[in-house]
């Protein structure tokens, strides 16, 4: 086989395996400083890509978590509301009870009159004063539509919703207006109102409890969803130091064996052109 003095094919192998081998040693180093495998697009762009959007679905998965636990603070001040509300209400009915008895006259019935007014606009406060971060709960009027209904974005996507409607709590709204027991006809005619709006409370925290159960449910379920995404994202995106370190020793002694070559080829090319001088 000739040898060629001019064109030092030897050489030049041993320059581009050196140089293939020294990025090898930079990409590896690089990955191992940062624990990232993709720390540049061209070192896996397609990679890179569904590893950006797994990590947009965790970041996403943990805003719905949150936004689940603010819903259930505000499901719980609604809940707590109602409960003293209906404390009201059914103090309200025992005295009602009390004024439709025969045994009391019309001084006796004004005494529990005024008790009764005086509960029902503690009634009527909580439900036009009750809020959860500036926005009213009870009296009909919160959530982005104004109608009481509260959406929720429980999920990382936008059709991941949740509603909630938890409705007028007004006493103009639930009793129709003002309990009269200042006779006895009156008092017996207000039982069934107050039944019916204690009814109505029992609902509306039936409803909330209900909301509470499935706010809760769906971050356990939004939690493992998130787990196992940051888990997909994880195999994409970072390294295996070992096999990382691994690969950065291999690609290390190949950079040196490659410096050697090229040293050796360039070594044997002038002792050739030395024989000729």
């Amino acid at each position: 086989m000739g040898f060629k003095i001019n064109s030092n094919i030897g050489s030049m192998n041993a320059n581009l395996h050196s140089n293939l081998n020294n990025m090898g040693v930079n990409k590896s180093l690089s990955s191992l400083a940062s624990g990232s495998a993709i720390n540049y697009a061209a070192y896996d762009s397609s990679g890179l890509g569904i590893a950006n959007q797994l990590s947009a679905q965790v970041s996403g998965l943990g805003r719905a978590i949150m936004n689940s636990n603010e819903s259930i603070g505000m499901v719980q001040v609604a809940d707590g509301a109602l409960q003293e509300y209906g404390n009201n209400l059914d103090r309200v009915r025992v005295l009602t009870l009390q004024a439709s008895n025969g045994t009391l006259n019309s001084d006796d019935r004004a005494i529990i009159q005024k008790e009764i007014d005086a509960l029902m606009e503690s009634a009527d406060d909580i439900a036009k004063t009750t809020k959860f971060n500036g926005i009213n709960l009870l009296d009909g009027t919160g959530g982005s539509s104004g109608n009481g209904t509260f959406v929720t974005h429980t999920g990382a996507d936008a059709n991941e919703t949740q509603s909630l409607s938890i409705g007028d709590a007004q006493t103009a709204s639930l009793l129709g207006g003002v309990i009269d027991v200042t006779t006895q006809a009156g008092a017996s005619a207000s039982l069934s109102t107050i039944d019916d709006a204690m009814k109505s409370i029992d609902g509306m925290r039936a409803d909330l409890g209900a909301a509470q159960n499935q706010l809760m449910s769906n971050i356990r379920n939004i939690s493992v969803t998130q787990v196992n995404v940051a888990s997909a994202e994880s195999q994409i995106r970072d390294i295996d130091f070992a096999a990382e370190s691994a690969n950065f020793s291999k690609m290390n002694i190949m950079s040196q064996i490659g410096s050697f070559t090229q040293a050796q080829a360039n070594a044997s090319t002038a002792s050739v052109t030395n024989l000729f001088k």
